[in-house]
């Protein structure tokens, strides 16, 4: 996935009134959180389906643990959301230690950063083991200063909260609020993670390339403080392929519900894109390639992709 389309991309829906406000009433929204929010989880291995989800969020009393993590994870994260919101219609960024810290307890956990020694599953290093507090301030520093090769850089700044592990529990559930929390903050939609075994592996291959590049700051800087600037400059030289790829792409599909959502509210019909192609000319395999490439803004609806006559000649005839 190009880059520049999602910036044409955010464009487009800030031009539509930008990313609306990530409130329940809002359909899209909603959509998207319960999705995010089951694939998030479904990533830490628990499990609930559409239904499962709506009794428990619907207020009846969650009757798994699944069940129980998934309104502690929706919950979380449409505050945190409902935060971020605010920062981009203000134009500011606030971002801290103590917003690190309520995710983390608002998720079910202490909230306090580690003290003790701790090992990431099938990681091929260790996290700090001191200092951790010093490590997260390094952080929110690089995080703060996203601006400049934004996507690239969002990609690491996830990467390394991770490696840092700053907490004994929910640290990937954390992580990814903050992921969402910083795109939302710069006017993005949230992005899902899809949880399934295949996107899984791809998440967490994104996740060892990254490492494979950062992991020796933890070595150099185990007994003694890291040195701010000189991590500074190896998060800045550090690059991502597989989990930017990844993120693109669920950035895409994210942009492309809420534009299209725009259309609809304006009254204007969705119909299928292979009827909307083929009578510009294209055939069907065109057509499964440029939705795959993201040149067309679409939505699939069962089996079905749907987009607006105007927005396949806007964005195709573009490209």
């Amino acid at each position: 996935m190009d880059e520049k389309l999602i910036v044409e991309r955010k464009k487009l829906l800030d031009r539509l009134g930008g990313v609306p406000e990530p409130v329940i009433e809002n359909k899209e929204w909603l959509y998207l959180l319960e999705e995010e929010t089951r694939n998030s989880i479904l990533i830490e291995g628990y499990f609930v389906d559409e239904e499962e989800l709506e009794q428990a969020l619907a207020g009846n009393k969650p009757v798994s643990k699944s069940q129980e993590e998934a309104v502690k994870y929706f919950k979380t994260a449409k505050f945190v959301y409902g935060l971020a919101y605010e920062n981009y219609k203000s134009n500011q960024f606030l971002f801290g230690i103590p917003l690190i810290r309520q995710i983390n307890k608002e998720l079910g956990f202490n909230g306090e950063f580690r003290k003790e020694k701790i090992k990431i599953a099938g990681a091929k290093f260790e996290p700090p083991e001191s200092y951790i507090e010093e490590w997260i301030r390094i952080y929110i520093d690089y995080v703060q200063n996203l601006s400049e090769n934004f996507f690239d850089r969002i990609c690491v700044s996830h990467a390394f909260f991770e490696e840092i592990h700053p907490f004994t529990d929910g640290n990937g559930r954390t992580g990814r609020i903050i992921l969402n929390y910083i795109l939302i903050s710069n006017g993005y939609p949230l992005v899902i993670i899809k949880g399934s075994d295949k996107k899984k592996q791809i998440y967490y291959k994104g996740l060892e390339e990254l490492d494979s590049q950062l992991s020796d700051l933890f070595i150099k800087y185990k007994d003694v403080p890291p040195d701010r600037q000189k991590v500074y400059r190896k998060l800045k030289e550090a690059k991502s392929n597989i989990l930017k790829r990844l993120i693109l792409e669920a950035l895409r599909e994210s942009l492309d519900r809420l534009i299209i959502a725009k259309y609809k509210e304006k009254g204007i019909k969705l119909e299928p894109v292979s009827k909307l192609l083929k009578d510009l000319g294209y055939s069907p395999e065109s057509t499964r390639q440029l939705i795959k490439r993201g040149k067309i803004i679409a939505v699939k609806i069962k089996k079905t992709w749907y987009s607006t006559e105007d927005l396949i000649k806007l964005f195709l005839v573009s490209h």
